[in-house]
């Protein structure tokens, strides 16, 4: 007779134990599948706008990295091609004064205040330099206009010369 029957409980076997333990990863991905109805997500991973032409740029110029003893950017080689050449991205105005337009502005590649989205860095936001200026927007703006690498403004792009397009 064991301890456990003399003492008058029953001790769970090891399959008693071992089995939901094992079923756990099981359920949790059936809860992660579901999702919440609360919870944004989108289809394009990190960023907030689809995979299309516009913002196929921003993965890219995501993937500068930090380097060197004075912690300078490194550019991947399809981003250093990019410097001087005409461009066209998507993105988000985020306005650098007040006023109802304006013609510098930061283009970013996700929303501020996007709870699903990457945070914003300066590899996913550029400054713009427009001729005419634009109405300030929370809507996506598809700029062209010719890339600049390591400006001053403290960014690690420039658009310069950027010409809003229409869909």
């Amino acid at each position: 007779m064991t301890t456990a029957t003399r003492l008058g409980t029953a001790m769970p076997g090891r399959r008693q134990i071992l089995l939901p333990l094992a079923l756990a990863p099981v359920a949790g991905w059936a809860v992660w599948a579901a999702g919440t109805p609360e919870a944004p997500s989108h289809p394009a991973g990190p960023f907030h706008l689809p995979l299309d032409e516009s913002t196929a740029i921003w993965r890219d110029l995501g993937a500068v990295r930090m380097g060197g003893l004075a912690g300078d950017p490194q550019f991947p080689v399809k981003v250093s091609a990019l410097d001087g050449r005409p461009v066209t991205v998507r993105g988000f105005m985020v306005p650098l004064t007040d006023g109802a337009a304006h013609n510098r502005f930061i283009l970013s590649a996700n929303p501020m205040g996007c709870p699903a989205c990457e945070s914003p860095g300066p590899a996913t936001m550029m400054h713009v330099h427009t001729a005419i200026a634009l109405p300030a927007t929370r809507e996506p703006l598809t700029l062209t206009g010719t890339l600049r690498l390591r400006p001053q403004e403290g960014l690690f792009y420039r658009l310069d010369r950027a010409e809003q397009r229409w869909a």
